[in-house]
């Protein structure tokens, strides 16, 4: 048992230490809970592009690659994408906080989670970062193409119009895709000559048809006074739409060389998507349009190399890898690759 005189050199001893252990123990609290409202914060901004960009694209680059990609790569690729859609989700949603207020409550600056100020910091701190990655994973010209699509698009606002939103959104998405497929594949691949203008009917089928989200935010899209074709067109928009989506099935089919079986799926699947926008008006179901959409979309550029393989001699395949066998899903897809956007 301790003396007066030694419980108090004790006392001495232990209590900086347990001072110190506090200070830590709150400090790491306080860590702990800034990181929990950073992820808070950044789903928010996100969440509702995970279905229609993050999990589209990520696929898209999966599938395109020449070989499976490992674990590293993935990840890379998951972080170039959503880098990107994080800048994006950003600027725009700077200039939309009527309408997240009125459609998306949940988005973190109407739910009060982040400033205006601050997300402008966030904004453009996010452009050095997006370039940066792009840089190391080679697809500098994709990275930079997105950049100033969202600089058009939020910053110039040319997202009120129609025709310049629809084409904005087309470069996006056709830049996400190839940026996507190049960090998968590692690696240049040769293309042959009917393959070269994937990446242009890209962006002009997305370009005539991408206004299928609008449908969606047609009631936001009015309260911010922007001119798309469901706002301009509420009706004809949808039979325009139908026309569209049936006239790029049939069309597609015949560019890839269908056989009999294969183009009757393709087809059917536009024409029931194309009916299911005419004929399903709620809002619920503009969100279910927009993600078959989006399979609808890919579906022309990723599935048709190998359901047209092997109808035509002429598509023999040029991927480099000669280890990929002919006719799989990886080696036709490794040439919808546009290399001009690799530097």
């Amino acid at each position: 048992m301790f003396s007066h005189v030694e419980s108090i050199r004790i006392s001495g001893v232990w209590l900086p230490l347990s001072f110190f252990s506090d200070l830590a123990s709150i400090f790491l609290q306080e860590c702990i809970a800034f990181i929990v409202g950073m992820a808070q914060i950044i789903h928010a901004f996100s969440k509702s592009d995970y279905k229609t960009i993050l999990v589209p694209v990520t696929c898209y680059g999966l599938l395109a690659s020449s070989r499976l990609p490992d674990f590293v790569t993935t990840i890379n690729l998951l972080v170039w994408i959503w880098t990107f859609l994080l800048q994006f989700c950003a600027a725009n949603q700077i200039y939309s906080i009527d309408e997240d207020l009125a459609n998306k409550p949940y988005r973190p600056i109407p739910s009060g989670l982040i400033s205006v100020q601050f997300t402008y910091v966030v904004r453009w701190g996010l452009v050095p970062i997006c370039l940066y990655l792009s840089w190391v994973h080679q697809v500098f010209y994709a990275g930079l193409s997105l950049t100033l699509a969202f600089v058009f698009y939020n910053e110039l606002g040319l997202d009120s119009y129609w025709y310049s939103k629809s084409l904005l959104n087309a470069i996006g998405i056709v830049s996400w895709n190839v940026g996507a497929a190049l960090i998968t594949s590692q690696g240049p691949h040769g293309l042959c000559g009917q393959y070269q203008v994937t990446p242009f009917i890209s962006v002009a089928l997305i370009w005539t048809t991408i206004h299928v989200q609008d449908f969606r935010d047609e009631a936001g899209d009015r309260l911010q006074g922007r001119i798309t074709l469901p706002t301009f067109l509420p009706v004809a928009s949808r039979y325009l739409t139908l026309f569209l989506l049936n006239s790029w099935s049939v069309a597609l089919a015949i560019f890839w060389q269908l056989g009999p079986a294969a183009l009757a799926c393709f087809v059917a699947f536009g024409i029931y998507l194309s009916f299911h926008i005419l004929l399903q008006r709620t809002e619920e179901d503009d969100k279910v349009s927009l993600r078959l959409y989006m399979v609808c979309a890919g579906r022309g550029f990723v599935f048709c190399d190998v359901l047209a393989y092997p109808s035509s001699p002429d598509l023999a395949y040029s991927c480099s890898d000669p280890s990929v066998p002919r006719g799989s899903i990886t080696g036709g897809l490794s040439k919808l690759v546009n290399v001009g956007y690799r530097y």
